[in-house]
Formats: C-alpha cells, structure tokens, sequence
C-alpha cells in the first residue's frame, strides 16, 4: 500500500487514504510516509456509524476512484459508503483465496457490491482463475496486477547490521539458518517446520541448522508448545513480530513457507527472499508456482509436508553450487516481474484508463 502511493506521480495523482480502526504496522507506515492518513472511523468492524462517517469525506473530496484493499471491512464500507458519496469508480482489490474453513473469501453482500465495481485486482493467473470461478466474479472485470516489492531494499542490507543481529540473536558463524516469516496462522503450517526439523537431528546430526520463525499470532503459545516436546528449544526460535525483516533475511540461507493449500495468493515473503539472495522452500499452493520453478529458481514441496521440507533444506544445503545459481535465477525473477515499479506502473496505467 505505502509502496504504491508514496510512488504514484504527484502532479497527475492526489490520495487520500481513510482507515477504518487504528493504523497499526502499515498505517504507521504510511503515515510516516507522508501519506494522508487518517484513521479510527469505526468503533468496531461492524460499526454501521462508518458510513455516516466515510461519506461526507468523500463529498468532500470528490475522489475519481474508491481504491479498497483486501479486508472485508474496508472493501465493504469502502465501496458502500463511495455509491452513496455519488463517487464514479470503485477498484477492489483483494489478496483472499478462501479461508481453511471455506473455500470462498466473500459474503453475499461482498457478491452484491462487486456488481458495482469497475475492477478487481487478481495478484496472479491463478488468483484470477480463483475470483472467476469460485467467487464467480465476471472475468471482464478482473485485471492481474502482481504484488511488487522494493528490490533495493532486500538487496542491499549493511552487512554491520546484518553481523550484529546475527550475534544478537546468539548465531555462531558455522552453520546454515532457516527462517519462517508468516503470521503464526494454521494456514501457514508452522508445525511442519517443527516436524521437519525434527527430523533433520535426527537423520542429518551433521547438519548445524538454527531456525528462526518471525511473525505473532494466537498458535503461537501452542508452538512454543510443540517446539519444547520435540526437543527443539535449543534450535527453533521464535522471534515474534519484527521491523527488520530485511536484515533477519541477510542472515538466513533458507526461506521456508510449507502453507496449506488454503489462503496463499502471492506471499510477499518469497518475493522478499528472492531479492535478499536466500534458497527458497515453499509448498506448490496457490500462485506459488507461478513465481517458483521447481529447481530452477527454488525448491517446491507439497502442502504442510515435513517429511518433503525437511529434504529440501538439505539438498539446499548439501548442493551450494546448485543452490548458488538457483539463488541468481530467483533474483531475476523478482528483478524482471514483481518490482515495485512495475507494480506502480501497471495500477497508474488502471487508474488513467477508468477514470477518463
């Protein structure tokens, strides 16, 4: 979000982003930005006073386009509050791909709104394939605009941080680590990591792996569980949330993400491990595979399967020259396809087109 509009052209382009609840990480950021932000127009998700709030706003304003991402809440008052507001266009985009529950994102009252929506935003051909044919989204609508990331910034770590945080951490210099970033989710399949690592000690004692999770969420007390009955406690580490992803991605060799099949559209975390230079171990769900050859730029796994993951970081790690070129193979990948800029491009293109 804070990528797109702190780089859309100032001099065609004028934003003003509205929050539903408190910034949070991503507010904070576009706030320091230097992104209109203003946020706390709902007391709870299913506040109704939203709209009473939201819709003299945008009189104000006058927007072209009613821009609402992903969350059910923004993308329902968003687009409600902007039909009442006489707003011409409404752009939805949404990250969804089903629930672990159910196999469809949105409500019969998300269906009827996306009647008035001039364009959903697909991450992907297959996250595309999935509005059109679970969702039953008219195809017409349906535009693929990939998640893009700053490149520089995952390519370009100082590496005096890099070397304190690894010391902070209590990382000795042998061995290889291994690093999970995803919110602690049971869709994310964080106890495959436990297993797999399990079994490494167990059949590879020559191995010296250290494993990092990055990311909170309600699992994770179950985890930390887990992690100790295993015998892990010396190995696996939970980090909780952090602001330093990039720098915790210049230490690791490996990213793993052995996700369910539910729920993963376009994980932000293999682009950013691409670009930082780290193997990546993901399983063949969702647009995985569109980013991932199997191989050339990565290592594909089923879903949630330790036995799988736990192979595959090994053969990252006993194969350094394989490893090496699919990492140069993987970097081009992001560097040709999923750049910010090419990201930013593609929506100011969007944004020209609908609202002449």
């Amino acid at each position: 979000m804070s990528n797109l509009l702190t780089r859309l052209p100032a001099e065609t382009t004028e934003s003003r982003t509205y929050l539903l609840r408190e910034p949070g990480p991503i507010g904070d950021k576009l706030i320091r930005s230097g992104i209109w932000c203003e946020h706390g127009l709902g007391r709870h998700r299913a506040d109704p006073t939203v709209l009473a709030r939201l819709v003299p706003r945008l009189r104000s304003f006058s927007p072209d386009i009613v821009f609402t991402l992903d969350h059910h809440n923004a993308m329902f008052w968003g687009r409600l509050a902007s039909l009442v507001a006489g707003v011409p266009r409404r752009v939805a985009v949404s990250h969804s791909t089903g629930r672990m529950d159910n196999e469809r994102s949105f409500t019969a009252l998300d269906r009827v709104l996306m009647r008035q929506t001039d364009v959903v935003v697909a991450l992907s051909d297959a996250h595309a394939g999935y509005l059109r044919d679970i969702e039953h989204i008219d195809g017409d609508k349906i535009e693929i605009i990939e998640n893009g990331i700053d490149i520089e910034l995952y390519s370009r770590v100082d590496e005096h941080t890099v070397s304190s945080t690894r010391l902070g951490l209590g990382i000795g210099d042998d061995g290889s680590v291994v690093t999970m970033v995803a919110a602690i989710r049971p869709e994310k399949a964080h106890d495959a990591l436990l297993e797999a690592s399990r079994i490494i000690i167990t059949e590879r004692p020559d191995l010296s792996l250290t494993y990092l999770i990055v990311g909170d969420g309600p699992a994770r007390v179950e985890l930390e569980a887990k992690r100790s009955r295993l015998g892990l406690d010396g190995s696996v580490n939970f980090l909780g949330s952090r602001e330093d992803v990039p720098v915790i991605l210049g230490l690791s060799d490996v990213l793993v993400l052995p996700s369910h099949a539910a729920v993963e559209t376009l994980p932000l975390a293999v682009l950013e491990a691409m670009a930082a230079g780290v193997a990546i171990v993901a399983s063949a769900v969702g647009s995985v595979p569109e980013i991932i050859q199997d191989g050339w730029n990565g290592k594909l796994i089923a879903p949630a399967d330790a036995v799988g993951l736990s192979k595959a970081i090994c053969h990252i790690v006993d194969n350094q020259r394989e490893t090496e070129r699919m990492i140069e193979n993987a970097r081009e990948t992001v560097r040709r396809r999923y750049s910010v800029e090419h990201m930013v491009a593609k929506y100011q293109t969007l944004f020209e087109r609908i609202a002449r």
